[in-house]
């Protein structure tokens, strides 16, 4: 926790939106492995051309394949003489910090050769898996509705290193997750056709940790993060560019309390923010100004922040840990692509 932060902004007045710290100061916004599953698209690793497992697209404009361009931003040059690759799930492998790590891809049916695409990594929480992730959260049918790459990577003993006071392997053994992910995204770039400026992170409890670590530590290669159901932990927190941060949180979380506090059994314990404390440290992170407005239902944002980016948190009432499939008729990942579509890297 950067106390340090917090404690500097307390100062600033209070807000009329659910306690947002405003009077913000600073200038204004410049808007400026490998086999196939099912016979799908699969390919073993280290191949490359028509039989990879994402073969390359086409040439073409930016956008999404059936679906809309991205707000600003994208690649509108394509990838000349590659085709559309198979739809469907493929288990992949690769080689990342001397280990053996796995993901799930997910191919939309539909796509059209010359239409770069964007990415969607998804991360499992704690003791889970890319398949569960891909089953819990929604980015999968979205993805084909919107026609763009899904991926469901697989922590290392069901775990994801978020810093070193947690969890399991990953964290005892200060696994290179960073360094995992972006490998990830390297075979992608390799294999596929992606648009490098629209390459997001989305994550569940364990998982939204190591999304907001993306946020600081990758900003260089994603452009914007979605973290679900828990706060910053990552201290310091020193982006290399303002990035666009959302942040969805139950308000009856008894795992990781809204309010904050500390979390988890003893010998892994860590102090969490809280949800407001989490949306101020990123408002600061991203030298937004103003106060946060209502942008959806249960929903604030910062969008006077540096470089356009906006920083957002989403407090759904009743709702436990997990906000997937909450009684709020509340789609988490349509919100998050929202966000995403909007927030291009510049």
């Amino acid at each position: 926790m950067n106390q340090g932060t917090l404690g500097g902004r307390a100062g600033d007045g209070a807000s009329a939106s659910g306690g947002v710290i405003d009077g913000r100061s600073g200038a204004p916004a410049t808007n400026g492995g490998t086999t196939s599953a099912g016979g799908t698209a699969g390919a073993a690793l280290g191949s490359s051309g028509a039989g990879s497992a994402g073969v390359p697209l086409g040439a073409g404009s930016g956008g999404l394949a059936g679906g809309s361009t991205a707000g600003g931003g994208g690649d509108t040059q394509g990838c000349p003489g590659r085709s559309a690759p198979a739809a469907g799930d493929s288990k992949l492998v690769l080689q990342s910090g001397g280990r053996s790590r796995s993901y799930l891809l997910h191919v939309p049916a539909g796509l059209i050769a010359g239409v770069p695409l964007a990415v969607v990594i998804d991360l499992h929480g704690a003791g889970g898996s890319g398949a569960q992730q891909k089953a819990m959260s929604g980015f999968a049918a979205l993805a084909d509705k919107h026609k763009f790459l899904a991926v469901f990577p697989d922590g290392v003993d069901g775990y994801w290193n978020v810093d070193d006071t947690c969890c399991g392997t990953a964290g005892k053994q200060k696994i290179d997750d960073v360094g995992f992910l972006k490998s990830i995204i390297v075979k992608l770039e390799a294999d596929s056709c992606i648009d490098s400026k629209r390459v997001y992170v989305s994550g569940f409890s364990n998982g939204g940790g190591l999304a907001h670590r993306m946020g600081c530590d990758a900003a260089d290669v994603i452009a914007a993060i979605a973290p679900m159901s828990t706060d910053l932990r990552t201290q310091p927190c020193t982006p290399k560019r303002p990035i666009s941060m959302l942040e969805v949180r139950g308000l009856a979380d008894s795992l990781e309390p809204y309010a904050g506090g500390l979390v988890g059994p003893a010998g892994g314990q860590y102090t969490a923010v809280g949800a407001k404390a989490s949306l101020e440290l990123w408002a600061d992170i991203d030298q937004c100004t103003g106060t946060a407005s209502p942008f959806e239902k249960y929903c604030e944002k910062y969008s006077q922040c540096e470089s356009g980016v906006e920083t957002a948190l989403c407090s759904l009432p009743n709702v436990d840990h997990s906000p997937y499939g909450n009684s709020l008729n509340f789609d988490v990942a349509s919100i998050a692509w929202g966000m995403f579509e909007r927030q291009p890297m510049k």
